[in-house]
């Protein structure tokens, strides 16, 4: 990871007062690494252990505040202790308290009705938080101010639902072996990454063979690069998950990534309400690209209640993910063998979201997409 070059941006007074104590913490650490300050390393301590999600609900972002509803931290569970401060056109940084940590796990999905797209540029502590940087771009790779919503999870221990994080750092190795510190199994073993072709990734997730459950992936890295899901599924005893990343205009490219899977459980591996305490989690296949409206298939679904997936008209979705009366976040991610790019067009209830895919030029188009929801904890 590189530190952030010094904002363009008009001075705002309010945004200065508001958060340059982070701004100094921050600095700090750049000036005594250098450059690499936010490269992930499995070098250092892997704790404390949490996880939190953030919705950023303005462009501007000039106030650090985001909406108390829309975010969660399991350092402070009971208060919106989460800001996203902005640095620059399209670059944000994410401060979660509590989570100060070289280790863990991001994903990043843009949100609105325009054809920007989002990823993880670092993430690194400062101070006691946990500080990641976003970056948003337009479908030209420039620099573009964007809503989005974040999650964060780093985690120890075996069992419960499978689940499995990665950190792809060397996209142009044929095979390795992330950093320790920056990838989790619930089986305790290692995974493994290999390169098959320009942009082509397997995730090798060991004694975890099945079908369904659901993938998040999410581009990493200060270019334009963005990633999604080919496919996943058996390979003998263990889980295979194919990672595709493009350029600007859609053609392969090599990149950086973080991949996220879940099975019978959340992004986060923390309990799910509602019939006991946890967090209101929902994840479904949205696989028919035209279809006018459609249930899921089971498999790849995990929810409360109905579920179902309206075509809006070309590349707009609404689903339905059965939580009713559930704030929280929505992460989506593009699937299949194609250059399409999805995102949250908005949270049209509490139970759904609105989804749109376009080309890599910006167009709608018509796409397969995985959607998943995560809320606070509640007592059920």
């Amino acid at each position: 990871m590189q530190a952030p070059s010094p904002s363009t941006r008009a001075p705002r007074a309010a945004r200065l007062r508001a958060f340059a104590s982070r701004l100094i913490g921050a600095a700090a650490v750049a000036a005594v690494a250098g450059a690499t300050a936010l490269l992930p390393t499995a070098a250092h301590a892997a704790g404390p252990y949490g996880a939190a999600y953030v919705w950023l609900d303005t462009p501007d972002a000039a106030m650090c505040i985001v909406p108390s509803d829309r975010q969660w931290n399991s350092s402070d569970s009971w208060h919106a202790v989460n800001e996203v401060c902005a640095e620059d056109v399209g670059l944000y940084a994410v401060y979660l308290p509590g989570q100060a940590a070289r280790a863990g796990t991001v994903q990043v999905t843009a949100y609105g009705s325009d054809a920007t797209y989002c990823k993880v540029q670092s993430w690194a502590p400062s101070g006691t938080s946990q500080r990641i940087l976003v970056k948003c771009l337009d479908s030209t790779g420039a620099p573009a101010d964007s809503q989005f919503t974040l999650s964060y999870a780093n985690l120890t221990g075996t069992g419960g639902a499978p689940l499995v994080y990665v950190f792809g750092n060397q996209p142009a190795t044929a095979s390795y072996t992330p950093p320790a510190n920056y990838q989790y199994n619930s089986t305790g073993a290692s995974n493994t990454i290999a390169r098959s072709g320009t942009g082509v990734y397997t995730v090798n997730a060991p004694s975890l063979a099945g079908t369904g459950g659901h993938v998040q992936v999410t581009a990493y890295g200060t270019g334009a690069e963005w990633c999604t899901v080919w496919n996943w599924g058996p390979s003998g005893t263990n889980l295979h998950i194919q990672v595709r990343c493009f350029g600007t205009t859609g053609a392969p490219a090599d990149s950086r990534f973080t991949m996220s899977y879940a099975k019978g459980g959340n992004l986060f591996g923390r309990s799910v309400c509602c019939n006991s305490d946890g967090h209101p989690t929902s994840y479904l296949y949205a696989h028919s690209a035209t279809a006018a409206s459609y249930e899921p298939a089971a498999a790849y679904r995990f929810l409360s209640g109905t579920s179902n997936v309206t075509r809006l008209g070309t590349g707009r979705y609404r689903v339905n993910y059965g939580w009713a009366a559930a704030a929280g976040a929505v992460h989506v991610t593009a699937v299949g063998g194609g250059t399409a790019r999805c995102k949250v067009e908005s949270f049209a209830t509490t139970e759904s979201a609105v989804i749109a895919c376009t080309t890599p030029s910006g167009a709608p188009v018509d796409a397969t997409s995985m959607v998943h929801h995560m809320g606070p904890f509640v007592i059920g």
